[in-house]
């Protein structure tokens, strides 16, 4: 199989990140092989946002604007809907791509053979544009590689962005999630898997700016203490899709755990202000997660001899003693 130019779509969703759209609209544009690109806003804060784009880039971009928000995934739903070809890769506003992206994918679909799902390497980096000394890219010795849903068990199998979708199949498969709070992605991508397959190149592709103060989308999702249930939720649905392969896989929480170690830190900052009942489930997560270290395997015990009211009293030290530095 081979992709043209012509069945690709980039679209770059935008909300308020007035000041790296301009960096994430040129990069969709300067591709090497030339594609469609729209933007997409989904009602956002900044009115001016749409002239400004307009104003610097012209004809070249279709800009739409979502009469009402719609949210993260149900924005990417309206990308669907809008890009008019067989072949999408949602760009967000304060991410980029290399030159080559498109070309890259071009030549995985001639390498790898029909997939839904092409992706390539992702390198995050910071608001300046910056690599994070501990994301450089380990060296590899292939290609490129088919992706098997094994390689979307623990999490997502590629960070955002970088990546090229079919478009038909993935409406086929009722698009993306709107309801999820932080796994609709992981979710597609595994059922575009499961479905047609998927491949990844060696070549990096695209840039992801990670912001990692509280005020980034995925941190208040931790914040709201939703990250940990719905991505063990997105888990068993991958398991789900395994069996149907007929690969008999269960779900193991200490395997889970192991994985996906609960951060003492996030029941210091944020545990007494979850309702309840997510605090007290978190506080189980911490209690049967493996330990990475000495002192976290000291707080699980003083955890267990002092149950929640040890956690609300190490909380208010630790927000003093963070205060006071």
């Amino acid at each position: 199989m081979t992709i043209s130019p012509q069945q690709i779509t980039i679209a770059i969703t935008v909300f308020n990140r007035r000041d790296y759209i301009r960096q994430a609209v040129a990069s969709a544009l300067n591709q090497s092989i030339p594609v469609r690109v729209i933007v997409v806003e989904d009602c956002g804060p900044d009115p001016a946002i749409r002239s400004m784009v307009e104003g610097e880039f012209g004809s070249r971009i279709e800009y739409l604007r979502n009469p009402q928000r719609r949210g993260l995934f149900g924005n990417w739903n309206v990308c669907l809907e809008a890009c008019g070809t067989e072949w999408l890769s949602i760009l967000h506003d304060d991410d980029y791509l290399t030159p080559d992206f498109a070309a890259s994918m071009i030549g995985l679909s001639q390498q790898a053979g029909d997939c839904a799902l092409y992706y390539g390497r992702t390198i995050q980096v910071d608001d300046l544009g910056q690599p994070f000394s501990d994301e450089a890219l380990p060296p590899v010795d292939w290609t490129y590689r088919r992706v098997a849903l094994t390689d979307a068990l623990w999490l997502t199998p590629f960070p955002f962005p970088g990546q090229l979708m079919n478009v038909t199949l993935t409406k086929k498969l009722g698009g993306f999630r709107e309801s999820s709070y932080y796994c609709g992605d992981w979710e597609m991508w595994a059922r575009l898997i499961a479905t047609s397959g998927a491949a990844q190149s060696s070549n990096l592709v695209a840039y992801n700016r990670c912001h990692r103060g509280w005020d980034r989308g995925c941190n208040a999702v931790l914040r709201s203490g939703l990250q940990f249930p719905t991505s063990c939720v997105q888990h068993k649905r991958v398991l789900a899709l395994l069996r149907r392969q007929g690969i008999q896989e269960v779900f193991d929480r200490k395997a889970y755990l192991s994985h996906h170690v609960l951060p003492s830190r996030f029941l210091l900052s944020c545990g007494p202000s979850l309702k309840p009942r997510l605090f007290r489930y978190h506080i189980g997560l911490l209690l049967v997660s493996k330990p990475p270290h000495a002192g976290y395997a000291l707080f699980q015990q003083c955890v267990r001899l002092g149950g929640i009211w040890f956690v609300r009293w190490a909380s208010k030290v630790w927000k003093l003693m963070n205060a006071r530095s």
